[in-house]
């Protein structure tokens, strides 16, 4: 399948990644443009679509977020598949799902994405003007939308209950004593490999974005303290409310935690470095964990030139926080134990402060 990939203008400094971002679904892209000024109607301009219309290709993924009147209207003018950066994420999330309750949640984040291009397509029906193209009639539209309705009911309903069974287990924790640590960071930062080198375990790793969408727990014992380690699902850059909204049963176990370590690819250059530690800020803000004690691990250390830069620019963006910052190669285990002494101190100071809340409640 030959596919052609438009990137937004705003993306364009970060066009490497948003093509790894597709091409982890599709490996044939004959092209890609940066898209300057979008149309309301079909988000490409005019002269655009019509130049497109005499390229080669089978698919165009668009990497935005496209209203449903848009996708629809660009699938009609140029007579090929589109899809948009939300599809091509969820279908990212498809590929590495290991468990019902991932796949429940991938299943539920589509369904409403569909659910409003269904109804775009009911309007287009009652106008006539999906002929072929798109067009299965008004009535065959109206009695899929309702199947999709019902089936999202369903999914709901099935996705509380799990989420009521990973409630039971966190309160089973907190009533053991058991602090807890999530990791979280950035797609393809070394969360799991961080995760692998506090536990000790082996679990998959690999360098395409989202191998972790199901959280991972695992009891650590350092210093005489026991607590649980959480690998969480990876961060991107402007990911979709609706991808927040149906992985929030996921991102629980970063609220419910104790301290939160952010790890950062600190290889890249400077600019992205903070950019991911910012993302990971406002992603916390976004699921109620912003007031967690937070420690940032700058992980890959070891292909770092001037590690001292880079951990000064992060502390400056995070010294408002007080949050910590650690420098740290998982691979290599370099400042392994650093970072656990920073963890250790922070669940003891942070389960001192919770007997003392406790003896004034009492």
């Amino acid at each position: 399948m030959k596919v052609l990939v438009a990137i937004p203008k705003k993306y364009a400094p970060f066009l490497e990644e948003e093509l790894a971002l597709v091409r982890t679904v599709y490996n044939d892209i004959v092209d890609y443009f940066v898209v300057g000024n979008t149309n309301t109607k079909a988000y490409l301009p005019l002269d655009k679509t019509k130049e497109l219309k005499g390229v080669d290709f089978d698919k165009l993924v668009v990497m935005d977020k496209l209203k449903p009147s848009q996708l629809v209207n660009l699938a009609r003018e140029l007579r090929k598949e589109v899809v948009d950066r939300i599809l091509i994420i969820l279908e990212i999330f498809a590929n590495h799902a290991g468990s019902r309750e991932a796949l429940l949640q991938i299943e539920l984040a589509r369904l409403k994405y569909t659910l409003p291009l269904v109804k775009e397509a009911i309007r287009y029906a009652k106008l006539g003007e999906l002929h072929g193209f798109l067009g299965a009639g008004r009535y065959g539209y109206e009695k899929y939308y309702l199947v999709l309705k019902r089936k999202e009911a369903r999914v709901r309903r099935e996705l509380e209950k799990l989420r009521e069974v990973r409630s039971t287990r966190r309160k089973a924790r907190r009533e053991a004593g058991l602090p807890h640590v999530a990791i979280v960071g950035y797609t393809c930062a070394g969360k799991t490999s961080l995760f692998n080198a506090l536990t000790g375990l082996s679990k998959p790793v690999g360098p395409e974005p989202f191998t972790t969408l199901t959280p991972k727990a695992y009891r650590v014992e350092y210093k005489g303290l026991s607590f649980i380690v959480t690998d969480t699902v990876g961060f991107i850059r402007d990911i979709p409310p609706e991808v927040i909204e149906s992985f929030y049963a996921t991102l629980e176990e970063v609220v419910e935690a104790d301290i939160v370590v952010d790890v950062v690819d600190a290889s890249k250059r400077l600019s992205d470095v903070i950019a991911e530690v910012e993302i990971g800020k406002e992603i916390l803000r976004r699921i109620g964990a912003y007031s967690k004690p937070v420690i940032y691990a700058l992980n890959k250390v070891d292909r770092v030139g001037s590690i001292g830069l880079v951990l000064a620019e992060v502390s400056k963006h995070v010294r408002e926080q007080q949050d910590d910052v650690v420098a740290i190669s998982c691979t290599k285990r370099i400042n392994i134990d650093l970072l656990l002494d920073k963890m250790y101190q922070k669940l003891k100071s942070r389960g001192l402060r919770r007997r003392e809340a406790e003896d004034i409640r009492a």
